[in-house]
């Protein structure tokens, strides 16, 4: 095992999106077929990173909804750690 890591910063509102972010949180907007969030983790998992820490505030639910999904087994790599708006540094 590689032991590699990655922290995944997917907490904010995505404000620089809006009307779009409104509904759907900023790491599940498609960027072709899949949603950003997605593709950032296919492409770390393919890279042989095996611990993926993922921090989210705005709409966690929905994210975590997201990474239910199996994923062709990505997701067991995921640690969801969810941010209050208290923890939030620089606000």
């Amino acid at each position: 095992m590689s032991n590699k890591r990655a922290v995944i910063l997917a907490g904010g509102k995505g404000t620089d999106l809006r009307p779009y972010t409104v509904v759907l949180p900023k790491p599940l907007m498609p960027v072709g077929d899949y949603p950003i969030l997605e593709v950032i983790i296919r492409q770390l998992a393919h890279f042989g990173f095996d611990h993926i820490t993922l921090t989210v505030n705005h709409q966690a639910d929905l994210i975590q909804s997201f990474l239910a999904m199996d994923l062709n087994g990505i997701s067991k790599l995921i640690i969801l750690w969810k941010i209050s708006r208290l923890e939030q540094w620089g606000h």
